[in-house]
């Protein structure tokens, strides 16, 4: 099974195409909203695995969000296709992320090789709103 190396979300990301070296702008851990229920505004989802025994061989990932109240939305499910290297990456763009109010919520990353799906990690991603100064 391909091993997480790290998983963040960000505003933007940059790729250098000399050495495909990854630059992470503004990290997102948490929001500022004025109103619910509102659309966060896109965000990317980066990642970076380590293939190990299983260079070459496809994998799945998935991501969900989890709010406050444990109802689980999935996000999306990719097939990754990939190639014969030790490492790499997966950077995708998330659409406007839907949320209903403030609190913890919780974006899951799960990848499935075979039929088997497990969870590898749980990103937090606070939402609050925030104080009207009228």
């Amino acid at each position: 099974m391909p091993k997480l190396v790290y998983a963040l979300m960000c505003a933007d990301l940059l790729i250098d195409k000399d050495s495909n070296s990854t630059s992470f702008i503004r990290t997102i851990e948490h929001a500022v909203v004025p109103e619910f229920p509102t659309v966060l505004p896109p965000i990317y989802f980066a990642s970076l695995w380590e293939m190990g025994d299983t260079i070459g061989k496809p994998f799945t990932v998935s991501l969900a969000i989890t709010p406050p109240n444990g109802e689980e939305t999935l996000l999306g499910i990719q097939e990754i296709q990939p190639g014969e290297t030790m490492l790499h990456k997966m950077n995708f763009q998330l659409p406007g992320l839907k949320v209903e109010g403030e609190g913890k919520h919780t974006v899951s990353v799960a990848v499935k090789v075979d039929e088997k799906w497990e969870t590898l990690a749980e990103l937090p991603l606070f939402v609050f709103k925030s104080e009207s100064n009228a």
